[in-house]
């Protein structure tokens, strides 16, 4: 009898000792589920991360205000691109330009300028005919000869570190974009002569040369 009761109790021992166990390995398995779901939440912040920052590079250039190559987020659109680049000038073509297009690295961005019509043309013609007709008129009646001179006497002359936009576009060939942007680059550092304009995006030795005489530094 001593030796059955002795093996009832061992039996008895055993169920027990598997019943606490299994208990510890179901705990040990409930504490461990969460950590693998924060691990993997973690990885996927930085997933979503790293793929937000990724950018492409583009190339930019025709009538915007400053060409050149940038870095854009992949994600954007071409007139987001255009933006970085300062914007279409005023001559700019936005109808042949697909604002919404999704850009892509190493993708070239060119805005083109607007075209002239052949009605434009035509009135550029019939002006500048009765102008010189005009002129004709004035030196067979002795009246004085359009040219440089005349043309001089009739412009006033430009401050070009102080004068407004408005005022830097009475000059000659001077629209209200390279307006802006004399205005801009005299920002970064004042003029000290004329050939300082050489600095500002869109004018060259050709533009300068007929703008010196209407311009002084002050």
């Amino acid at each position: 009898m001593q030796a059955k009761a002795k093996k009832i109790i061992f039996i008895a021992v055993l169920i027990v000792g598997c019943i606490i166990t299994s208990l510890i390995s179901t705990n040990d398995k409930e504490k461990t589920l969460p950590v693998s779901s924060l691990l993997q939440s973690a990885q996927g912040a930085v997933t979503s991360k790293t793929a937000q920052v990724k950018t492409v590079r583009v190339q930019v250039s025709g009538a915007v205000l400053e060409p050149g190559i940038y870095d854009v987020p992949a994600s954007c659109r071409v007139e987001e691109a255009i933006a970085a680049a300062g914007g279409m000038t005023e001559n700019a073509d936005s109808e042949r330009v697909n604002l919404v297009r999704k850009v892509r690295d190493g993708m070239q961005i060119r805005v083109p300028v607007q075209k002239v019509t052949r009605t434009s043309r035509t009135q550029r013609k019939k002006a500048q005919a009765k102008s010189d007709l005009g002129e004709s008129a004035l030196g067979k009646s002795g009246g004085a000869k359009a040219g440089p001179g005349r043309n001089n006497s009739m412009m006033q002359i430009v401050r070009i570190n102080s004068a407004s936009v408005s005022e830097l576009q009475q000059l000659p060939g001077i629209g209200p974009a390279l307006a802006q942007r004399i205005v801009k680059t005299r920002n970064s550092g004042r003029f000290t002569s004329a050939d300082d304009l050489l600095r500002v995006p869109g004018i060259g030795k050709a533009k300068l040369a007929k703008l010196r005489d209407y311009v002084e530094v002050d």
